[in-house]
Formats: C-alpha cells, structure tokens, sequence
C-alpha cells in the first residue's frame, strides 16, 4: 500500500486536512443554527485552507469527462453510496464529505471497473497506441503525465511520477505492461490529489495563495461540477486566472455551458426541494404521481426563464405573474387552455398566487398525503427564504388531528395544536401563521375557493427581524417576502455557501456581490457569476 491509498483509507475528514482550520462548517447553536467561525467578517473575509472532497456526482462527471471509453463501455458508474447532507440542506458540504473505510472501499471498486475499461487491449490501443509499438517506462511516463494532468488538475509532480513508475515496473515485472498501466491507473484514482479538491496554497504576505491549477479546479466544479477542462487548465498553467474580473468572465462561461445549467440547477433543486414532488402519493387522489413529474418540469422551466432567459433575481422569482404548463397541467390546475405538445408559458389567473410559492411542486412537495400543510409550507419559507433555524422537535409532540371535510378547517386544527398548545407554539408561531397565507391552495397544488364549504381564513405573517409583518393570501405573502430584504440576503447567504461548499461563512465574503443582488442591479445568473471575483477564490486564512 503506498502513502496515497493509507492517507485516503486513514479516513482523513476534510477540515483536518485544513491546515488547523477547524470546523469549517461551523458549530451549531442550539438556539440560532449554524454559526459562522472567525466571529466577524473582520476576520473571516476569505475561509481557511481546506481539502474539498468530490461529491459522487463530481467524481464520476471528472471520470466520464476524463475517460471517454467509458461512455463506449456502457459503464455503469460510481460505486459511491449517497453524499450527506449538510445541516443547510446540501450534498457538497466539505464538512461533512469525509472518508471512511466505506468509502475508500467503494472508491477502490470504482478505481478497479475505471482502469479495467481504460486499460483493456482495444481501448488501450486508440488512446496510447505506445502500449502496442512500444511498451517501455517512456510510455508508461506518457500514460502518467497525461492522465495525471487531469485527474490531479495539475501537472505531476516528478516525485509522484516517480513512485507511479515504480509501481508500474513493480506490477508489470510480474505480469505484464498492461496489467501495469491498469494498477497505476487504480492508485491515480484513489490518490487524495483525485479525490480531494486542493484549496491550500501557498504563503504569501500572511495569507495563503491559491495557485492558479487551485483556482482553476475550484472555477470548474463550482460552475460545472466536473473536472477542469484541458483549455481551463491551460489557461492556469499560462497564469490567466490571477484578477478578480477574469475569474467572473469564465464563470460566467461556464456557467452557459450545459454542465454549467446542471450546476445551477443543482443548487435550486437542493435549495428548494422541489424535486420531491415527483414520486408521492395523496390519499384524495390516486393518480397524482402521473402529475409530479410535470409539476417539477414547470418549475425547472420556470427557473430556467427567470434565472437563465430574463437575468432576473428574487423579486420576479417571488412575483412573477406566469408559468409554464402543458396540457395535462393546464387541464389539473384548471387554466391556460393549453393544447398541442410541450409546454408552453401562460399568465396566472390573478387568484392563483404568483411566484414560485404558487407552483404545484411547492404546494403539494409540501403537504401531508390528506391534507394541505401549514406548517411544511411554512418552513420552507423560513428556513429557505428568511434563513431561520428551528431546533429539532420534542419527543412526544401531539399529532394532528386528522381532516374533518365541512366541519373544521386546516387552519382551525393546526391552531388548536399547533398554536394554542403550550410546548409547540413556540417554534410553530414562526412559520405556520406564513402557511395559512397558502391555504387556498389543496394538498395537489390546485387552487380551492373554500375548504369543503367553509371559509377559508388565508391571513397569516411572516416572522423577520423580531417582528410579525402581517399578509394575506399567496399574492400577499410572495408580494411581501419580495419587498423584504432579509430574503435576498438570505437567498445570497445560501447560494454562496452552496458555491463555496460550506467552507465559509458566506456573508463575510460576499457583501459587494450580494448588495447588488440586494439592490437589483445584477440577477441571480450574474451574482453567481461574481462569487468567482471574490476574494475567498483567491486567497485563504489560517486559523488556530
């Protein structure tokens, strides 16, 4: 076993290879949530040294994009079991991508199937064809640097050319050169230089320098999710990547790049969660999962529009008056008279809400299987959009009563339970009161006049600041939630934790990016785009 494989199978986590950065996810107040470390943005400007592990999609995206005989192989993938998520939500944490003996065994599988495919005769033949006419250390070197450039994300070292060569003469002197080529090719993959992103650097005038082949990792997994391209890397090793407006000009590249719409999308569906729509089930009607997969299909359009087509920010994705259905949408949610194929973009009805709050995926993603939810939809709002941090809840909290059609509404039961009782309402005042804002919308995601002939009462708040702002009905609470501050600064906190990976406390890094943001001078797209200009992609801190 060679140093890389005993560093990887040690289970190393990624904040113990920060350079004493701690805990780089922060600690968890009981009481607020997460806590940023460093104390102030005085202190904590630019995150600490760290190595990123990849998340199981970046891992097999770099080792498609890397080895194209692969997709020619039918290969079925990475054998990685499903990425962690963090306590904000998201799978590319690097707190919490650590590795265990499970993983270093699930990376060795993969390493083994990768190398059988790159290395079989044929495949072999095509991509180094000194294999066939003349297999000697000079073509063994030529295997090594090439693919090391890419899996390394930088040039290899002479010292690691050294000890994969030794292995190769070490495994080819007892069975053959292929044989070779396919065990050095195991250990590249399994190395800590493939499986972790290097954010490091160097010293330099007290602080630490990333180096350009850093940065230009760093540029392709945040904005594509894979490894970077040769021409990336080329531009690292030519130096172009040192100025704030470099960086901002190839994210805003790759980010309109088909890997770069992956990458953003990645980000909503985690941040909002609205994928979970497809798949679940509602007592009241037994073929809503035919719907699901539509409702999720008219909020990635939806955000595609906003986000990608009219460069807008939060206002319009909270107040935007249209949507996209097709027919058999337009048909469930009973307007848009959409016929024909595919979707198409249609005007809301003024009584069906505006916004992404109003989205059949958001509605009914977070509903109960017999009945609307106040309390799911709620949260989703203060924890998603206002940033708030609920504590786990008590054992033994009363359940809802089950619903009464035509002699109690939702709103009535979740009270009785929810607010009146002592013990719950504490944390359920924050967020139910905002979900009764959404009670003329069902468990489906389908507008509703009444609640089984009763009134409904959509009045409600959300809690901000220390405060109880009032609105009233969907329009009301997307129209309010727009005008607040606190969302687009919650928004902006969220998008660049996810962009960072967690491995700062976003507000610290961000604060001209995110008041443009804030003041609707730039988009979503763009404020993604400038989280590359930052100096947190240049430069780290050491902390003790």
């Amino acid at each position: 076993m060679n140093r890389w494989q005993t560093w990887l199978i040690a289970g190393l986590s990624s904040s113990v290879l920060a350079c004493g950065a701690g805990n780089i996810g922060g600690e968890v107040d009981p009481e607020k949530g997460p806590v940023i470390p460093g104390g102030s943005c005085e202190q904590a400007q630019v995150g600490a040294p760290v190595l990123r592990r990849l998340t199981a999609l970046e891992l097999e995206n770099s080792l498609r994009d890397i080895f194209p005989e692969l997709g020619a192989a039918a290969w079925s993938g990475v054998r990685l079991g499903t990425d962690p998520t963090s306590e904000l939500g998201f799978t590319n944490d690097a707190e919490t991508l650590q590795v265990g003996a499970q993983t270093a065994k699930e990376l060795l599988s993969t390493a083994e199937e990768v190398a059988d495919v790159v290395t079989a005769e044929a495949a072999l033949a095509a991509s180094l064809p000194c294999a066939a006419t003349q297999p000697g250390p000079e073509c063994a070197a030529e295997f090594v640097a090439r693919h090391g450039l890419r899996l390394f994300r930088r040039p290899v070292t002479e010292e690691e050319k050294g000890e994969l060569l030794a292995l190769h003469t070490s495994v080819s002197g007892k069975s053959d050169f292929r044989v070779g080529l396919k065990w050095t090719l195991v250990s590249m993959i399994q190395s800590p230089h493939a499986f972790y992103r290097s954010e490091i650097g160097a010293p330099s005038g007290g602080r630490y320098a990333l180096s350009q082949h850093e940065i230009a990792t760093a540029l392709a997994y945040n904005y594509t999710g894979t490894t970077p391209t040769p021409e990336l890397l080329d531009k690292a090793a030519r130096g172009e990547l040192g100025s704030p407006e470099a960086l901002v000009e190839e994210a805003r590249a790759l980010l309109s790049t088909p890997r770069g719409h992956e990458a953003l999308s990645r980000f909503l569906q985690q941040w909002l969660s609205y994928g979970k729509v497809n798949g679940i089930a509602k007592e009241n009607l037994p073929d809503f999962s035919t719907y699901g997969a539509l409702m999720q299909e008219e909020t990635r359009l939806f955000l595609e529009e906003v986000i990608y087509t009219r460069g807008a920010g939060v206002t319009e994705l909270l107040t935007a008056p249209y949507t996209f259905l097709d027919a058999q949408l337009s048909g469930f949610y009973g307007y848009g008279n959409v016929t024909g194929q595919g979707f198409q973009r249609v005007e809301r009805p003024a009584e069906r809400g505006i916004g992404l709050l109003a989205h059949g995926s958001i509605l009914a993603g977070n509903s109960r299987m017999d009945g609307s939810s106040p309390t799911h939809r709620g949260l989703l709002v203060f924890e998603r959009f206002l940033c708030g941090y609920i504590p786990p809840p008590p054992e033994n909290i009363p359940a809802i009563t089950k619903p009464d059609p035509g002699k109690t509404t939702t709103r009535a039961r979740y009270e009785q339970i929810h607010i009146s009782a002592d013990g719950c309402n504490v944390c359920h005042a924050k967020f139910d009161p905002t979900g009764f804002a959404l009670e003329h919308f069902d468990e489906t995601g389908r507008y509703r006049a009444d609640e089984g002939g009763l009134a409904i009462d959509d009045s409600g708040y959300i809690a901000v600041a220390g405060e109880e702002r009032p609105v009233v009905g969907a329009r009301g609470l997307a129209e309010t939630l727009a005008a607040t501050p606190e969302v687009t600064e919650c928004v902006s906190k969220l998008g660049s934790t996810y962009t960072y990976g967690g491995a700062l406390g976003s507000e610290c890094a961000i604060g001209e990016v995110q008041q443009g943001l804030m003041s609707g001078e730039i988009g979503l797209l763009e404020f993604f785009a400038r989280l590359a200009g930052t100096e947190h992609m240049r430069a780290r801190v050491r902390r003790e």
